[in-house]
């Protein structure tokens, strides 16, 4: 079974994919379990890289984002075309976050910390800028007690690109070895189990940059020895080239790791299909 549950539409701020080409991509590789999860965040001209949270922008926005899946899912019959958000960390818009998750019924939420100290420690220009004149165990400790804050707010679903520090990181620090993090790793994943927060697999960089999946395979089996219940797969695609891309790859580091089924979600609620 695959599923991709990060995708990206021109209802995203950095993508302008065409939701039916994105569909019928995605069906003619087999893959009929997908959700659509658009950023929440907008950019603006003063802020283009980090995006902001603003409720009367992103309502609006995802009401439009709604209304185009529902009018593509009668035309495609075989496929599961989830509606889905992608939320990043940002303590000072969390009043609006909650708001928006209630006003608008999704069937997923992925939960990201892309910015740290203003700068999109994920990609973009200026995500060098956060690691100069930093150590690695400073840089990292940041992150994942970044990430721990996130989960505890318990405003999602499942953590996408888990480990995505390393993405920039392993430039300046060498290959991560999630070993050295091993404590803090672990309180952020009993903190996901006791609010039901699942993990993605995100092969969003399995062949370039740090060349390693989101999160890496040491994490998710720490995963399963501490019993997270859901597990999700995703390309991050953010056009038609991307899309399910390493998928197939993903299972078999699923697989190898203990992990034993995938979950779809629908309203929010997840729905498990064994890869065993």
């Amino acid at each position: 079974m695959l599923i991709d549950y990060h995708l990206h539409n021109h209802f995203s701020p950095d993508s302008d994919t065409d939701t039916r080409k994105l569909i019928e991509k995605m069906r003619d590789m087999g893959i009929k379990n997908i959700c659509i999860t658009n950023h929440g965040e907008w950019f603006d001209e003063e802020n283009e890289e980090a995006g902001v949270f603003d409720y009367n922008e992103v309502f609006p926005r995802f009401l439009k984002a709604k209304k185009d899946i529902e009018i593509l899912r009668p035309k495609y019959p075989d496929m599961d075309i989830g509606f889905g958000l992608e939320l990043q960390y940002q303590p000072e818009a969390i009043d609006g976050i909650r708001k928006l998750i209630d006003d608008v019924q999704f069937d997923f939420i992925l939960g990201s910390v892309h910015l740290m100290e203003g700068y999109v420690i994920s990609g973009g220009k200026n995500a060098e800028k956060f690691f100069k004149g930093k150590t690695e165990e400073k840089a990292y400790s940041a992150y994942f007690e970044t990430l721990l804050n996130w989960a505890k707010t318990g405003n999602f679903d499942v953590v996408a690109h888990f480990d995505v520090i390393k993405k920039f990181g392993i430039e300046h620090y060498g290959p991560f070895q999630p070993e050295k993090y091993k404590p803090l790793i672990f309180r952020i994943l009993e903190e996901m189990k006791k609010k039901g927060i699942g993990i993605e697999l995100n092969t969003g960089s399995l062949h370039k940059r740090c060349k390693e999946l989101f999160p890496h395979p040491d994490i998710l089996k720490w995963c399963v020895e501490i019993g997270i219940d859901n597990y999700t797969m995703g390309s991050d695609a953010h056009d038609l080239d991307e899309a399910g891309r390493y998928l197939d790859e993903a299972l078999a580091i699923a697989k190898e790791v203990g992990i034993k089924a995938l979950s779809t979600y629908k309203n929010r609620v997840p729905v498990k299909a064994s890869i065993i």
